[in-house]
């Protein structure tokens, strides 16, 4: 039997250290947010434990594969987008110093025609054909450079279409759960102690429907799929002008509504309730007509704690929903 190497035992007690540590602090930052341990809670919280400890290996073992291209994805874009930007500005200034060089060659030319007055007409008209050529050479020119600058607009339009693309769910086409973690980041830092102030406020949402896998199970997967295209939509339309709408994961969706107060969101979020009761879900053709409903907690974010409490208080007023039988909204505001 082949022994391992002793660097290699220690580099995976090493690793299983690292492990326990950030189990530890997934499952003390549940226990005293009041979390319920659930495994979506659970996962969600030890890959945002890994991250603040900064252990990348743990982040690299624990995320999926569809993240991991996704990340690889976004890399290549960066650098693509990058590389873009400095040939345009390349090109750009090309262009400027061109546009000069030219101004002055035409400028040149105007002067040689004013000392023509006395020349022999066979010598004026070889100059004037050869100044002719020499500016449409030159209009073909920037002609030219005008067309290579608009196609990389038009590259550089493809890769913030691709980014976009990154960051949205493809079944929905409302974003995913990259963009919610990305935007409450991006506004955390912004808005970090900012009091009450309306700027700083935020209100999440996140929304559950109801008994989701009794749809799957009575009319198959593409009825589901149905529902929550439809699902979606309702929830941007209801909400595009406050915030912005995610698919969260699976059959649950968050709302980031900057700048709306908890009491305001769970008043909107009432109208989207009643809303939804009265709609009709059509699938397969319209040989499929159900209704859902859906549960729904909130909370709301004031600038002075950490932005993964406030998530962790909205799953858990989620869960309160869940418990208080379902198509209700539950919201704490600390």
């Amino acid at each position: 039997m082949t022994e391992k190497p002793a660097e290699t035992e220690d580099a995976w007690k090493d690793t299983l250290k690292d492990i326990c540590e950030v189990a530890r602090n997934s499952l003390h930052n549940l226990v005293s947010s009041g979390t319920p341990p659930l495994p979506r809670c659970y996962h969600q919280e030890f890959i945002q434990a890994a991250d603040m400890l900064n252990k990348e290996e743990i982040l690299e073992m624990v995320r999926s594969d569809e993240d991991k291209q996704a990340m690889r994805y976004r890399n290549v874009i960066l650098k693509a987008k990058a590389r873009i930007s400095d040939a345009k500005n390349i090109l750009a200034n090309f262009e400027e110093e061109a546009k000069r060089n030219i101004a002055k060659l035409d400028k040149h030319i105007d002067s040689i025609h004013l000392q023509m007055t006395n020349m022999p007409d066979e010598q004026k008209g070889n100059i004037e054909a050869s100044a002719k050529a020499i500016k449409e050479s030159s209009k073909g020119f920037m002609d030219n450079i005008s067309g290579v600058l608009e196609q990389i607009k038009r590259q550089e339009n493809m890769l913030v279409s691709l980014a976009k693309k990154v960051h949205e769910d493809p079944l929905t086409n409302v974003l995913n759960r990259r963009a919610w973690e990305r935007d409450l980041s991006e506004f955390a830092s912004a808005n970090q102690g900012g009091g009450n102030e309306s700027s700083s406020l935020l209100s999440l949402v996140i929304a559950d429907l109801d008994h989701f896998k009794k749809v799957n199970d009575s009319y198959g997967h593409p009825v589901g799929d149905a529902v929550l295209k439809q699902f979606a939509m309702l929830l941007k339309n209801h909400f595009e002008d406050m915030g912005s709408v995610y698919r969260y994961g699976g059959e649950e969706f968050g709302v980031i509504l900057p700048g709306c107060p908890g009491e305001e969101a769970v008043e909107k979020l009432e109208l989207f309730r009643k809303r939804l009761g009265k709609s009709l879900f059509i699938a397969m053709n319209g040989q499929v007509k159900i209704k859902v409903s859906a549960s729904y907690g909130v909370a709301q974010w004031t600038g002075t704690e950490d932005m993964r409490d406030v998530v962790a208080r909205a799953d858990r007023m989620l869960y309160e929903a869940k418990k208080a039988g379902r198509n209700c909204i539950r919201f704490r505001d600390s």
